[in-house]
């Protein structure tokens, strides 16, 4: 199991939101950007579009989890921003899993496929 890195200042994620590519999928959309390191840096966006602050939470955790499950095959290099879409709020976690397996595996960022 790898350490996650976060991207936690606005300039981080201003920059993998105006230099990087974007892939979308129903609930999830994924930024990134190339960061020359051995690590990849992630970060989870989630506007109030999606609700309340309980749902927007929940959707933060679900992302993250889905995240966590891929992280190990996933190639190492990139500033990673993850941003839920209006709508999410409503899905359920195999949803939102699926939205990110499917957007790295578009991305190219699997190491394997499964």
């Amino acid at each position: 199991m790898t350490t996650l890195h976060k991207l936690k200042k606005n300039y981080e994620f201003k920059k993998v939101y105006n230099e990087g590519k974007y892939y979308v999928e129903k609930y999830v959309v994924m930024y990134i950007v190339l960061n020359n390191s051995n690590f990849n840096r992630v970060g989870f966006s989630v506007s109030k579009k999606v609700g309340k602050s309980v749902v927007r939470n929940k959707v933060k955790r679900q992302m993250k989890e889905a995240y966590r499950k891929f992280a190990d095959n996933t190639k190492l290099g990139f500033d990673i921003v993850f941003t839920a879409r209006a709508g999410s709020g409503s899905a359920d976690y195999k949803m939102i899993e699926n939205n990110i397996k499917s957007v790295l595996k578009r991305a190219k960022l699997k190491k394997c496929e499964e």
